[in-house]
């Protein structure tokens, strides 16, 4: 609360003021609602626009692309996600503030936080980095050719120290100065709730607010029973009134329960809805005691006097697939430490609690977190890692060379500070070769024989794009060319995706009786099809498979299972109560298949999947992301994010789930689902949609509706291509550039490759290639006047096509081939034969 994220706020609105572009990038997708929310309710008034990206808020993808924004908030992945498809955007922002610098530490995110910072710190924007818990940062600022600004006093003076016995020992944060505290005792059952309930009844009796850190989910639950249970406070209304709105679940009973004695409780079992309710009803102080997870540990505002902490925490290793129990680091003590006396809080100071069990525990506990040092930066890009990791780089065109590969990890805070260290010169070049071969191998990338250039494969590219591991690329790859030709079912696809390893929910609990009974392997091999004797898919070899199989496996069994129900219409309390859930688990499970089906989206068009097997997955992607049936398809083309499931669920039911229909009812009908904003734009995009043959000279050159490619490349018909679905006449330069282009979309072609590509050995000026692209560009005009941005020229670099490779169609290609195309010598004695 010393105003570290204010100064990362001034920078991005100096510098938005200068008309140039921020990034402001954060780890949490609850912490990037909040700065958006914050950020767009101080500027957007002003004129200045704020935009958000997020694997849930996709409705600026868009203007991120374009760089159509004063400020974006922006989580980790999307921005490395962006660079990836748009590579030179990198050259035109001014400014990244990266927040909460310390995720380079996590075991999961920090090989692809620690690639993104590297790039950043390579390149010519300005970057800020904002930490409140890094231990010898001197050591990472030189790393970055960074300056140092440290500051080391609270506005809010903070107490934080042991509670052993009913004595609170407490060292001050700002004057390091040491005093004691009395509490009354009430031990009761001997645990940890017991010997915080006398401070805790205290705190309440002065008009404190308490913010007690548990380890578990279910601790969370309980523990605000047991906290309510003793307290006599006051009820909150107006939170249990915003609950009793929302759709049933599991915990939102529970949550009235205890929110009558103004106590609450906050994990991710909770839907996103509940916890913003909660997390409201503590900031306005209508709650007095609330009860978390580490989901409040990190970055949110969120001002409490007092603050209670577990120094336990489960971690999950997926190496031995079981979680175990592992003390907080010292960094994430004072992580949670810090939501004490912030600003706001209207204290002198803010309490920092450790609880005690012992006179052993109250002196090692102050020795550890107490008078014990922040930990330092842990680098975790593995040698493991690398193949995920170069798969992105060569399709950004970061690097295109292996000697540019081993630059590049050199220069990465794993390079320098661990594996110069761990292993030898050839020991690092022998890792990065095998790494560099596994990608080849997978068909992700290929190198050009002539020169040992690299470039991404349309598949390599689709899967760089989208975020995912190589492993479960191939996985996704294998299921969709064994499947384009079979009548598969949604639970075919939907068990496929849990099984991979990006497909690994561990949010989702599995508990042992569950595993031990079989239920869910039981329910899926009952499930009969035409094709259960074939044994190329997950969901054929587990029903012929007669042995047990892996705990992990088992939970991807329910997370498939789960979903299914999801879009076969099932509320939320009949999901949590069949398959013993929770809602924010089932919503987890949710969004991470919406993103895998978006990734088998994208790897079905790479790998030249039949139409019928890609509408489908895109139709399926659909109902998942929405959790509707499949008559709600249809609205696909004209329903966002913000209408509910609710409300989709309901225009079906009414047989308004077709755009004609939609544009035929009347506004004030539909307000019966949704509000009026949300009516009137339905209707305005159905009536766009119906009308589109008018309306085609107004829409954006790359605009996709229904999932229908925008550009058509036929390679058995060369004189001509389709744009939306209109045919261009063109001659054979013309079209040799189109193709190749289409073949990258979306990335920067450079001149050498175009000019092989169109006249191979043969010598001709070098201003023909502008000549064929103007001509190529005229063609298009002829019948598109509006897309003459289509094709754009990269400074001293190349031509680049316009579109997302998920709207470009090449035929008469085997995916094969099409990785040969960007060897033009392979491509010229294919044509020739």
């Amino acid at each position: 609360s010393s105003g570290k994220t204010f100064v990362g706020e001034m920078a991005a609105i100096h510098t938005a003021l200068r008309r140039k572009q921020v990034i402001y990038l954060v780890p949490l997708k609850a912490l990037a609602e909040e700065k958006y929310a914050d950020f767009k309710a101080k500027y957007e008034d002003y004129g200045l626009k704020v935009i958000i990206s997020t694997r849930d808020h996709r409705q600026f993808e868009r203007d991120l692309e374009e760089g159509n924004f004063g400020i974006a908030v922006v989580v980790y992945e999307k921005l490395a996600q962006l660079l990836v498809r748009r590579p030179e955007r990198i050259s035109e922002i001014e400014l990244v503030v990266v927040d909460e610098l310390e995720i380079l530490s996590d075991q999961e995110r920090g090989p692809c936080v620690e690639m993104l910072l590297t790039r950043l710190v390579n390149s010519t924007c300005r970057v800020i980095g904002l930490s409140a818990v890094i231990g010898h940062a001197e050591k990472l600022a030189e790393w970055m050719d960074a300056r140092v600004l440290r500051y080391e006093r609270r506005p809010v003076e903070l107490r934080f120290g042991v509670l052993y016995d009913g004595v609170f020992r407490y060292r001050t944060y700002n004057d390091y100065s040491e005093a004691q505290e009395h509490f009354e005792r009430n031990e009761g059952d001997g645990t940890m709730w017991g010997m915080l309930s006398g401070a805790v009844e205290t705190f309440v009796q002065r008009e404190e607010s308490s913010l007690i850190f548990v380890k578990a989910k279910h601790e969370a639950r309980h523990g605000a029973q047991k906290v309510a249970s003793i307290l006599d406070t006051a009820e909150d209304k107006e939170s249990i009134k915003a609950l009793r709105r929302l759709e049933p679940t599991r915990v939102q009973q529970l949550l009235i329960e205890t929110l009558q004695q103004g106590v609450a409780f906050h994990s991710a079992d909770l839907t996103p809805e509940e916890r913003r309710i909660v997390e409201d009803g503590f900031r306005a102080r209508r709650i007095r005691v609330l009860v978390s997870t580490s989901t409040l540990a990190v970055g949110l505002n969120m001002p409490s006097c007092n603050v209670f902490i577990s120094t336990e925490k489960w971690c999950y290793e997926k190496d031995f697939g079981m979680p175990w129990k592992a003390p907080v680091l010292r960094a994430e003590y004072e992580n949670m430490g810090g939501r004490a006396g912030r600003l706001g809080s209207g204290l002198e100071y803010g309490r920092s609690i450790i609880i005690a069990p012992t006179a052993y525990d109250a002196e090692t506990l102050w020795r550890r977190y107490i008078d014990g040092e922040r930990e330092g930066i842990q680098p975790r890009l593995c040698t493991e890692a690398l193949q995920d990791a170069m798969l992105s780089l060569v399709a950004s065109s970061e690097c295109r060379t292996e000697s540019e590969l081993r630059s590049f990890f050199d220069r990465t805070l794993s390079g320098q500070w661990i594996w110069h260290e761990l292993y030898t010169e050839v020991e690092i070049e022998q890792e990065m070769s095998t790494a560099l071969c596994r990608t080849i191998d997978a068909g992700m990338i290929m190198r050009d024989d002539d020169d040992n250039t690299l470039r991404a494969t349309p598949i390599g590219m689709a899967v760089a794009m989208k975020g995912i591991s190589l492993s479960t690329a191939r996985s996704i790859e294998e299921w969709v060319v064994n499947s384009q030709y079979r009548d598969w079912e949604a639970i075919d696809a939907l068990v496929a995706l849990a099984l991979t390893d990006d497909g690994r929910t561990y949010g989702v609990s599995l508990y042992a009786w569950e595993y031990d009974q079989e239920i869910y392997l039981d329910a899926i091999r009952e499930h009969i099809t035409d094709y259960a004797h074939l044994n190329d898919v997950p969901l054929s070899r587990i029903c012929n498979d007669v042995s047990h199989i892996y705990y992990e496996d088992v939970r991807g069994l329910k997370v498939a299972l789960m979903t299914r129900a999801w879009i076969e219409g099932a509320t939320i309390l009949e999901i949590e109560e069949k398959y013993n859930t929770m809602a924010g688990q089932l919503l987890m499970a949710v969004r991470q298949i919406t993103w895998l089906l978006d990734a088998a989206a994208a790897i079905a068009r790479a790998v030249g999947a039949t139409q019928d097997c890609r509408d489908r997955i895109d139709h399926l992607m659909f109902r998942v992301a929405h959790g509707v049936a499949e008559e709600a398809c249809s609205l696909s083309a004209v329903v966002d994010a913000s209408i509910s499931r609710n409300a989709m669920s309901s225009l079906v039911a009414q047989g308004l789930h077709t755009p004609q229909a939609l544009v035929e009812v009347s506004a004030g009908v539909l307000e019966a689902w949704m509000t009026s904003r949300e009516a009137k734009q339905l209707k305005a995009d159905a009536f766009r949609l119906t009308h589109s043959s008018e309306n085609t000279q107004h829409e954006e050159p790359s605009t996709q509706r229904g999932g229908n490619p925008m550009l058509i490349v036929d390679q058995a018909r060369p004189g001509e291509i389709r744009i939306q679905n209109k045919r261009v006449t063109l001659q054979d330069k013309q079209f040799q550039l189109i193709s190749l282009l289409a073949e990258n979309a979306g990335q920067c072609v450079d001149y050498d490759t175009i000019y092989t590509r169109l006249w191979g050995e043969t010598i001709v000026e070098q201003n023909q290639i502008h000549f064929q692209k103007r001509k190529l560009k005229k063609a298009i005009a002829q019948e598109f006047p509006e897309n003459d941005e289509l094709i754009r020229t990269v400074p001293k670099r190349g031509f680049m096509l316009e579109l997302a490779p998920e709207e470009v169609e090449i035929l008469g290609k085997s995916p094969a081939e099409r990785q040969l195309s960007l060897a033009p010598e392979k491509v010229e004695l294919v044509s020739s034969m």
